[in-house]
């Protein structure tokens, strides 16, 4: 594993901190809608879905876990 190394000026951290900060005190569904709009964008910028295998949406998965009772 190669270790990363990157130097910033205090503006530019707290820059980051701020746009983290931001997007921690939006709900959960607009900060999703958001992840949503940006896959879309990326898809478009690729060319479109159908021409790289690309699905819509996020994947979901349900896991059923029996547990013992107590």
């Amino acid at each position: 594993m190669d270790r990363v190394l990157s130097l910033t000026t205090f503006e530019e951290e707290r820059a980051a901190n701020a746009a983290l900060e931001y997007w921690l005190s939006r709900p959960p569904e607009e900060r999703i809608a958001e992840v949503e709009r940006l896959r879309q964008e990326y898809v478009e910028a690729l060319g479109g879905a159908e021409r790289h295998g690309i699905e819509q949406g996020f994947p979901r998965s349900l896991r059923l876990v029996k547990r013992e009772e107590r």
